[in-house]
């Protein structure tokens, strides 16, 4: 998955959604700066919200 960050990224955190996913979200709720991330296992979205937050904003990641 590509993704770039935005300039402002809020409080991020691990969380479950509706279909018994897991994703890494932030608190933003406007589209620009809105994060939703799907990962595998708590271990995986904590190593994502690592990687975003050691990145600058509009860098390119991969995941």
């Amino acid at each position: 998955m590509r993704f770039i960050r935005p300039k402002v990224i809020g409080t991020l955190k691990v969380h479950r959604m509706k279909s018994g996913t897991l994703a890494v979200v932030n608190d933003i709720k406007n589209p620009p700066n809105r994060i939703i991330v799907p990962c595998q296992s708590f271990e995986h979205g904590e190593e994502i919200i690592s990687k975003i937050k050691e990145c600058k904003s509009g860098e390119e990641i991969h995941f």
